[in-house]
């Protein structure tokens, strides 16, 4: 139930109060404000998705379930976290950081950040036997709300929220304030608290967020040792202040650590993949990375750990375990990666492109003439990788059997694990022996498929809700889906083999253009390389921008092992490894 003094401070409208006086301290971060009728295409856009939703067919209602029986259990009001959760997945998903959103601050986040917190504030409490003010009541609301909207910037350019523009958005959104108020807390504490989230913590950025905080929890009235002017009262009492905000500071700092490890421990290594590849995605950072990035970013975390420890030490045991074995997931990765790598810039292994032939299938009981080792290994290296604006497996496997489909492997080459000695050499002096490039479950030999790229006629694709092209139904348009390589292989060339062999063949098919989707940071620098490349759509925040390419205009290089190898430190090229 919901206290008296509660409902008192919502009359009383304290936080409105706060709203009007420091409203002007941050700068509305909107330039044009959204047109009604955008919010109304969204909302039966997403019509579909809420269907399923409320009848808890999708991931983010097993969540919002989770979220509201442990809020129970943690003596919130049931109706009001109801509602509360529902407002934040309605204005997440109107305002395009929802169902369609590549990025890795999007709702499904906040709703693991949620949980995930309190699952192990809720931890600790049981823990402690509540006796020692670890976490108080007004803290898991505090915590809750935070948590909650701890990503709510709607107007980002980049996928990384920006707090001046979050304080904004829950200053001026009246349901928000209203939820803040029902439940009796303050939403300069609240605020204070998703400042400290801000990451990395240090150098300027932690000068600033500190600086803020401090401003948020002095704010007139809000210390309890502060007269009617703000001043203070006596020594005992600013003690107590100082107290209260370092307490704060240190809630917010158990926020930041939670949102970090939430989709980290609650998932598998599958979830938590896709989560990298996704945060890489927003970076713009090369997949060759992505692993590398990962180990220190966990690394990172494991530095702050005496808050590591204490948010472990809360959350149940397979929720531990999973969090280190995806640390360990990554570590292992990174590994294989640097030793395939080093094998290939040692020629110990290398790599050729395939066209592959798709035909109608016209044998008896056969759908299509494509390999079914071919087949089978492709569709293999799709379900396993998670790539942006995925059509489902059902697509994937029909485009496989339609003759317009242009489907390119990248393989290691034949032969490439013998050096063609004879035997009365094989024991000389210097002679290499053949090289096993095998790990436990995973052996690698010649003519491995390690990655591939598809594509075919634009009509056949769906393309992103905005995107208009001039060609489609002109049947002159090929259309580029992603490259896709297996982890261990990134940086070695095959994303730039892979890419120039599928210009080649839609040149020799008498394409015109090529289409695709992909992150403006690759467009930019492949411009200003001398790519003639024309953005025919970008999209803000994810930066996943249809772009055009004309067939007529240029002319294709495959560049050479050995050129390659020249572009020291320049991973550019590599970057259709990730991005067509």
């Amino acid at each position: 139930m919901i206290r008296s003094w509660q409902l008192f401070t919502k009359k009383l409208g304290f936080n409105i109060a706060d709203h009007d006086e420091y409203i002007g301290m941050t700068e509305n971060p909107l330039v044009h404000s959204p047109l009604w009728w955008i919010e109304l295409y969204q909302r039966i856009k997403l019509f579909p998705w809420w269907i399923k939703y409320n009848i808890g067919f999708t991931g983010e209602s097993e969540l919002k379930d989770k979220i509201i029986s442990l809020a129970s259990e943690m003596n919130l009001d049931g109706r009001w976290t109801k509602k509360i959760v529902r407002h934040a997945v309605s204005e997440f998903s109107k305002k395009g950081l929802g169902l369609d959103y590549y990025g890795y601050h999007n709702i499904e986040h906040e709703l693991e950040a949620t949980y995930f917190a309190l699952l192990s504030a809720n931890g600790n409490i049981k823990q402690s036997n509540n006796d020692n003010g670890i976490f108080t009541k007004e803290d898991v609301k505090y915590l809750f709300v935070s948590a909650l909207f701890h990503d709510y910037d709607p107007a980002k350019h980049f996928d990384k929220p920006n707090e001046e523009s979050i304080e904004w958005f829950l200053r001026n959104d009246p349901e928000i304030m209203k939820f803040i108020d029902i439940i009796g807390i303050d939403i300069n504490v609240v605020i204070a608290l998703i400042y400290r989230t801000a990451y990395p913590f240090k150098g300027r950025i932690s000068e600033k967020a500190t600086k803020r905080i401090h401003e948020l929890l002095s704010i007139k009235g809000n210390l309890k040792g502060d007269d009617v002017n703000g001043n203070k009262n006596n020594i005992n009492t600013a003690v107590d202040d100082l107290k209260r905000i370092e307490h704060y500071q240190r809630l917010g700092w158990f926020l930041s650590v939670c949102e970090r490890m939430a989709g980290y421990a609650l998932g598998d290594f599958e979830h938590a993949n896709k989560l990298a590849r996704s945060n890489a995605h927003s970076l713009g950072w090369h997949p060759s990375v992505i692993n590398e990035e990962s180990v220190k970013y966990f690394d990172t975390l494991k530095q702050e750990k005496e808050m590591l420890q204490f948010v472990l030490k809360g959350i149940p045991d397979n929720f531990r375990k999973n969090f280190y074995n995806n640390i360990e997931s990554f570590q292992n990765l990174y590994e294989e990666e640097k030793r395939i790598r080093n094998l290939t810039r040692s020629k110990e292994i290398s790599f050729e492109c395939r066209v592959e032939k798709i035909g109608n299938g016209n044998n008896i009981g056969k759908t299509s003439d494509l390999d079914l080792e071919v087949r089978n290994c492709v569709l293999n290296i799709y379900n396993k990788l998670p790539i942006p604006l995925k059509r489902g497996e059902r697509h994937f496997i029909s485009s496989l059997s339609n003759p317009d489909t242009i489907l390119i492997t990248l393989r290691i080459k034949k032969e490439q694990m013998s050096y063609r000695n004879n035997d009365k050499d094989s024991n000389e002096i210097g002679v290499k022996k053949p090289v096993s490039i095998a790990k436990e479950g995973n052996t690698y030999s010649n003519e491995t498929i390690v990655g591939y790229v598809k594509g075919g006629p634009i009509e056949k694709h769906k393309l992103r809700r905005g995107t208009f092209d001039e060609n489609y139904g002109k049947k002159n348009t090929v259309y580029m889906e992603w490259i896709c390589i297996k982890p261990g292989f990134w940086g070695s060339a095959g994303g730039h083999l892979l890419r120039m062999n599928f210009l080649l063949e839609a040149k020799k098919r008498r394409y015109d253009f090529i289409t695709g989707y992909v992150h403006r940071n690759v467009i930019m620098k492949r411009i200003s390389k001398g790519e003639i490349i024309q953005i025919v759509q970008k999209y803000d925040p994810d930066k996943l921008d249809y772009y055009r390419i004309d067939l007529n205009r240029i002319s294709i290089i495959i560049k050479t092992e050995e050129e390659k190898e020249k572009e020291e430190d320049d991973l550019d090229e590599f970057a259709t490894a990730l991005y067509p």
